[in-house]
């Protein structure tokens, strides 16, 4: 269960399983923690660790088979059962993620996320009716209809920082479990919705943080 890993181990899942995927793509059966190490920049002790509370998915000397780990990320995701997700806020970034997740890229991968994108919403009445990709624009009006229609439970941000409070604000009561928020400033919502921060410049600056301290420890 995902409620008894430590969330230092949770923030690593999707980079291991992203990992996995592609090489299941390129054909690889078996890999080896070292191997798997250096590929992903990880310690070994750690990915050991990690990978503990999936199961027993690995043996000295062996290694992991490529498809048993990802049939154990299959079973604790239930990605059988992959959840709805919206875009609110068409713009720039909106709209570059649209085009990706709508692209035969993400798609055709053999081991879906669990979470699937289905569309967009925002203001601006141009947009209303459009597609981008396969994914059909809406009104931000329609969107709690919308919600209750098609059950859906994970929300992308993408809106200006101005309006992101409010429109998070808006979508408590709607069943909503999860919002990703790219708005770049924080928002408070009930408990019952988790919310995942990811702001572009700051994670550019710790990228410069990381650097200066590697250059640093040269000296």
């Amino acid at each position: 269960m995902l409620s008894n890993i430590p969330n230092a181990t949770i923030k690593r899942l999707a980079l291991y399983r992203r990992c996995f995927v592609e090489l299941d793509e390129m054909g690889v059966k078996r890999i080896q923690s070292g191997e798997l190490s250096q590929k992903i920049g990880i310690d070994s002790a750690t990915i050991r660790r990690d990978f503990s509370y999936l199961g027993e998915l690995g043996r000295q000397g062996y290694g992991y088979e490529v498809r048993v780990v990802l049939e154990a990320f299959n079973n604790l995701l239930k990605t059988e059962d992959a959840q709805s997700c919206v875009l609110i806020g068409v713009g720039n970034l909106g709209r570059a993620l649209l085009k990706y997740f709508s692209s035969d890229k993400f798609k055709k991968r053999v081991f879906r996320t669990p979470v699937n994108l289905i569309a967009g919403f925002d203001t601006d009445e141009s947009l209303v009716g459009q597609c981008v990709g396969e994914l059909p624009l809406y009104h931000l009006n329609d969107l709690k209809s919308y919600i209750e229609e098609h059950r859906v439970t994970y929300v992308i941000l993408t809106v200006p920082p101005t309006v992101a409070q409010s429109v998070a604000t808006s979508l408590e009561g709607l069943g909503i479990k999860g919002i990703l928020n790219l708005s770049s400033t924080v928002i408070n919502v009930s408990e019952d919705i988790t919310v995942h921060e990811v702001d572009l410049n700051m994670e550019l600056e710790t990228l410069f943080f990381y650097v200066f301290q590697k250059e640093q420890a040269k000296h």
